[in-house]
C-alpha cells in the first residue's frame, strides 16, 4: 500500500511539474507577440508630434522634428520599446528550445537564431539616437548633432532587419529539415528573409523597404501562436531524423 501511494504521489507531482513547465513555456512563446505590440504601441507614441522627416532631410528639419515631439509620450513609447526587448527574450528562449529539441546536436541553426535574435535586443538597446536628442533638448539642439542622432538611431533600425533575416533564414532551415513549424510559414520565413535583406541594402531610398519589416512581425506573431499551441497542448517540437543529423 505505502509502495501504491508513493507512486500516486510520484505521479501527481510530475504532472504537477509538466503543468507549470507547459504554463511558463506558454508565457515564454507568448513573448513574440507582446514584442510585437509593445513596439508598435512604441512607434505610435514617438511619432505623435508629426510624421518622421525624409532621410535625406535638412539638418533644420530634423531638429525641429525632434522640438516637435511630446516628451512625455516620447518617454512612455521609449520605455514600452525596452519593455518589448524583455517579452523578445522570452520568445528567444521559447524559440531556441523548441529549435534545438528539433534539430538535435549540434544545433549549430538554432544557436545562430539565438544569436540573431540577441543582437536584435543588443542593437536596440544600444543603437538609438533619438532618445538622446529628445532627453537633452531643452537644453538646445544643434541641428548638425540633431541630424547625426536621427542619422543613428535610423541606420541602427536598419541594421536590425539584417539581424532579423538571419533569425528567421535560420529558424525557417530549421523548420523545413524537422517540421518544427508549419511548412508554409517556413517558406514564407525563407521569403521574409530575402526581403528584409533586400530591404537593407535600399532602406533610404524606398518607402517599399518597410513592406519585409512589416510582414516579419506577422511572422513572429503567428510563431508566437504555434509555439502556444504546442506548449498548452504539451505536444514537444519534431525531432529531426537521426540520418539527417549524421
Amino acid at each position: 500500500m505505502a509502495t501504491l501511494n508513493n507512486a500516486t504521489t510520484t505521479a501527481q507531482e510530475a504532472s504537477a511539474s509538466r503543468m507549470g513547465n507547459s504554463g511558463w513555456e506558454q508565457i515564454g512563446a507568448a513573448g513574440g507577440i507582446v514584442f510585437v505590440v509593445l513596439q508598435m504601441a512604441s512607434q505610435a507614441l514617438i511619432q505623435v508630434g508629426g510624421a518622421e522627416p525624409p532621410f535625406d532631410a535638412p539638418a533644420d528639419t530634423i531638429a525641429a522634428f525632434f522640438m516637435a515631439r511630446d516628451s512625455q509620450l516620447f518617454a512612455l513609447g521609449d520605455y514600452l520599446s525596452s519593455l518589448s526587448l524583455i517579452a523578445f527574450l522570452w520568445f528567444l528562449g521559447s524559440l531556441w528550445s523548441a529549435l534545438r529539441r528539433g534539430e538535435g546536436e549540434p544545433a549549430w541553426l538554432s544557436h545562430v537564431a539565438l544569436a540573431s535574435g540577441l543582437m536584435v535586443v543588443a542593437t536596440v538597446s544600444a543603437g538609438g539616437g533619438w532618445p538622446l536628442a529628445i532627453f537633452r533638448r531643452d537644453e538646445g539642439l544643434d541641428p548638425q548633432i540633431a541630424r547625426l542622432l536621427f542619422d543613428q538611431g535610423n541606420f541602427a533600425f536598419a541594421n536590425i532587419w539584417a539581424m532579423l533575416a538571419s533569425l528567421s533564414l535560420a529558424t525557417s532551415l530549421v523548420s523545413i529539415r524537422t517540421r518544427a513549424f508549419p511548412r508554409w510559414l517556413s517558406w514564407a520565413g525563407l521569403l521574409i528573409a530575402g526581403g528584409l535583406l533586400a530591404a537593407r541594402a535600399v532602406w533610404a531610398t524606398s518607402a517599399l523597404a518597410f513592406i519585409p519589416f512589416f510582414l516579419c512581425y506577422l511572422w513572429l506573431i503567428a510563431i508566437s501562436v504555434v509555439l502556444i499551441r504546442r506548449a498548452s497542448a504539451g505536444q514537444p517540437a519534431p525531432r529531426m531524423p537521426v540520418a539527417q543529423q549524421l
